[in-house]
């Protein structure tokens, strides 16, 4: 795995922000009630678990500065996802985030898996003497870093009538793009797979409302987010696609590097002032095909993420995020569920 020089940032910004939730955990944090904050979705911005809403970082208002750090940890069969960032709020219109995503990845050997020999159901990706490559999918990692920038445009979640209204962006860079993993040269999992580049920014507009009088009675926050984007699941397989790249024209993938629109939504129902359950989806584009339950001819796309989730914030310091999640298709596995755990601290 390629260490970035992002790296070294992110680290001392989750170190100086841990320093400053030490202190900060001590006395009476900002102005705004408890929960509207939000947690940390996978990317590091202020938001759900894996969608960002219109909120900024922090409980404070017009004249106070805040922020908050996550650890998240994602573990479905084969693949195991860890994110660490970082947000900072400004006067409750601005927030600047970062964050550094590793995937592990453990799903074999593509060549014992039937996938790139002659046999039924292969590429027929063999060398001159008709044997298929050994390239090996076991414990491998994909990382990548990214920064967002978030504005507040107008609204208050709680306090107008309309839902307050942030746009954004995140700017992703993949470590592996040409990580070498396989003895082919500078070819990463993104690439073999058929991903056209290794960056690429998202762009996003988020409404988030909360409701005094929701559901059941009881308070209850929904939130709608579009993105703009080129990401490959979410940027950890890439971005865009080149036929030309790897496997991807024996997957019958085509050459795409547009952006799509995507819709994201969240809904959570507070059952008590300190603990909201609720679900998310996130949808994905589908550019980018490959091989599924060992079979190279049954292809998959990334689809739509989904989860259910319970959120517990025992004060304006701390929170703690669990939560079922169904990330989608992944190369050769066409389910992927498994358990989400969030630590988010705020100051």
């Amino acid at each position: 795995m390629k260490v970035h020089h992002w790296n070294k940032t992110i680290a001392a910004t989750a170190i100086a922000g841990l320093g400053i939730w030490g202190i900060g955990a001590a006395h009476a944090q900002g102005s705004r009630l408890l929960a509207t904050s939000g947690v940390t979705e996978v990317g590091g911005s202020t938001g759900g678990g894996i969608t960002p809403w219109a909120v900024i970082a922090g409980y404070d208002t017009g004249d106070e500065v805040g922020g908050s750090v996550t650890g998240t940890y994602v573990t479905v069969p084969n693949y195991g996802l860890t994110t660490l960032g970082a947000a900072v709020g400004i006067h409750n219109r601005f927030e600047i985030s970062v964050a550094h995503e590793n995937l592990n990845v453990n799903v074999g050997a593509l060549s014992s898996l039937g996938v790139l020999g002659n046999q039924p159901g292969g590429l027929g990706l063999v060398n001159s003497g008709g044997v298929a490559p050994s390239i090996n999918l076991g414990n491998q990692t994909i990382s990548m870093d990214v920064l967002g920038l978030k504005a507040r445009l107008f609204g208050d979640i709680l306090y107008t009538p309309y839902p307050q209204v942030s746009v954004g962006l995140k700017y992703k860079k993949n470590n592996d793009f040409n990580s070498n993993f396989s003895g082919l040269g500078p070819i990463g999992i993104p690439k073999f797979f058929g991903a056209a580049k290794d960056s690429g920014t998202d762009f996003y507009v988020a409404a988030t409302k909360v409701f005094l009088n929701g559901l059941f009675h009881r308070v209850t926050l929904v939130n709608l987010t579009l993105r703009g984007t080129k990401a490959n699941a979410m940027g950890l397989l890439g971005f865009g696609t080149n036929a030309n790249n790897g496997i991807a024209g024996a997957l019958g993938t085509k050459s795409n590097d547009s952006y799509h629109a995507e819709l994201e939504g969240s809904a959570a129902v507070f059952l008590r002032p300190d603990v909201a359950v609720g679900g998310e989806f996130r949808q994905q584009p589908d550019n980018m095909k490959y091989p599924i339950n060992s079979q190279a001819t049954a292809v998959g796309s990334p689809g739509t993420m989904k989860d259910v989730f319970i959120a517990y914030f025992p004060n304006k310091s701390l929170s703690l995020t669990a939560a079922y999640a169904d990330l989608g298709p992944l190369p050769f596995q066409a389910s992927n569920k498994g358990f989400y755990l969030s630590l988010n601290g705020t100051f």
